[in-house]
């Protein structure tokens, strides 16, 4: 997988802004709909100086898209792809918050909330237990794990899929397994929201996503568990 998106990261987001002109939206709207919804789900973190991970952060989509959100946050960004990692290392201010995956430093910190946006998908079923168990321990007490996921009962989403030139090895993932990793690695307060229902052509009912989150057909899922201890995950 690291040498895959190796060679995707000077031209990522281009890449993946083709694959998605079918919904009529593009990174950036992606991007920001994420962290609307992280902002309307934890509003009490909004103005507090959270230390928020990105977990398998890429080229650094979110770093600066974050403060608009949470702007007293502490953003670490860490991804397997070594290219990745240089690649948002070099954005403004990112030197000193981006990390390869191997390193030691963004472990020794913990974190109120550590968030994955379509990276399981990419990494085989047998390891999803072990990332997550390895993950809870660096989350502060009563910390959150948010993690976005591609439907796989979405028959659009699907289809994005098929089509993308970096999702060749996805195997997706349906959300009742993910809760049961997330339960199975010690997370507690486990919750699925559905979310992703409307292509652009329909934004005017984007307010309506918030009320439709238990229904299993949007085009992605969120898996949200807390850290309600710290003693050591099985």
């Amino acid at each position: 997988m690291q040498q895959e998106f190796d060679k995707y990261s000077k031209n990522y987001a281009a890449l993946l802004d083709d694959t998605l002109k079918i919904t009529g939206s593009d990174t950036e709207f992606f991007a920001t709909a994420k962290l609307k919804t992280l902002a309307r789900l934890f509003p009490d973190w909004v103005e507090k100086p959270i230390r928020f991970l990105d977990f398998g952060c890429g080229n650094g989509t979110l770093f600066k898209r974050v403060r608009r959100f949470f702007p007293k946050a502490h953003y670490t960004g860490t991804d397997l792809s070594d290219a990745m990692v240089k690649e948002a290392q070099s954005i403004e201010g990112g030197k000193d918050a981006f990390f390869q995956m191997d390193s030691e430093s963004w472990k020794q910190s913990t974190y109120d909330l550590i968030f994955i946006a379509n990276v399981f998908h990419h990494v085989p079923h047998t390891e999803h237990q072990r990332i997550l168990a390895e993950l809870r321990p660096l989350l502060a007490q009563n910390g959150r794990i948010v993690l976005w996921e591609h439907n796989p009962l979405n028959p659009l989403t699907r289809k994005i899929v098929q089509d993308c030139e970096f999702d060749k090895d996805a195997v997706l993932i349906p959300a009742k397994t993910m809760k049961r990793r997330f339960i199975a690695s010690g997370f507690s307060e486990v919750k699925i929201r559905y979310t992703t229902f409307f292509p652009k052509a329909l934004r005017v009912l984007l307010p309506l996503e918030s009320w439709l989150e238990w229904a299993p057909i949007g085009g992605q899922y969120i898996a949200i568990g807390q850290n309600s201890d710290q003693s050591p995950a099985t």
